[in-house]
């Protein structure tokens, strides 16, 4: 009767070392760079998209008019901008030599955060390459839409970063006392936030980041505008200063 081979220590090492070789070459094939393919938004002439794996969209996989009723008090259907206006609206915060760039989010969307996080670190960097607008973009529901106010109430008293990052670093209750609480603790002037979360200003600057949105045909969070670029999902650093450079190669749109 033979008897059978014995398998070494070594031989063991030697395949379970094999299969982590194999293991990581394939993870690392995964998550390659890849090209960036741009499709045209129609009605928009010179405009263009990107979609990137890693977005938050409504239930129910509703169409982009549908994902925006209901945000805040606003009930009316989102209005279709011209480009013109459309320029204008996305891009508040201009800067002469730096690459413009629009992003809407989510504070409930998981997506969103680590994004936000990387945006606001590079938009807080004095050398920054990139001029930043924020868009409030609430489409996962009522809490959604209640944190969306409360940081546009923030921004009214100049304090949406600090606010920006409370939020982001914490988990959201929407409730009086926790946004209170919240505002105190970046120096805001809590009473004021909480009557301005339900006035005039926050509800026509989410309209306006709504109008945008549906222009554009976003239809779940993250997106960013880079210029005249849609990117639809989340974006790597790399890719993000990939775009800067394309866009700062081309002639601008808006």
């Amino acid at each position: 009767m033979s008897e059978k081979p014995k398998t070494s220590r070594r031989d063991l090492l030697l395949g379970l070392g094999a299969i982590g070789v194999v293991g990581g070459g394939w993870q690392a094939w995964i998550h390659r760079p890849r090209a960036m393919t741009f499709e045209p938004i129609e009605g928009l002439p010179g405009w263009r998209q990107t979609v990137f794996e890693g977005l938050s969209a409504p239930r129910g996989g509703l169409s982009a008019a549908a994902a925006f009723a209901g945000i805040g008090n606003v009930t009316s259907t989102p209005t279709i901008l011209p480009p013109a206006r459309l320029c204008q609206t996305l891009f508040q915060d201009a800067q002469d030599g730096k690459a413009p760039v629009a992003a809407f989010s989510d504070f409930f969307c998981p997506y969103c955060r680590t994004l936000t996080e990387r945006l606001a670190a590079r938009a807080a960097d004095p050398a920054s390459n990139l001029a930043l607008t924020w868009h409030e973009l609430p489409l996962l529901g009522p809490s959604s839409v209640i944190a969306a106010r409360a940081a546009i109430a923030a921004d009214m008293q100049g304090l949406y970063p600090e606010f920006q990052a409370a939020l982001t670093g914490s988990q959201f209750r929407p409730t009086t006392r926790h946004i209170a609480d919240i505002a105190e603790e970046v120096g805001a002037r809590a009473g004021q936030l909480l009557v301005d979360m339900d006035g005039p200003v926050v509800a026509s600057r989410l309209a306006r980041s709504r109008n945008a949105a549906r222009t554009l045909g976003i239809y779940g969070t993250p997106a960013l505008v880079v210029g005249r670029t849609l990117v639809i999902g989340e974006i790597t650093d790399r890719n993000l200063d990939k775009l800067i450079e394309m866009e700062r190669g081309t002639a601008p749109t808006c």
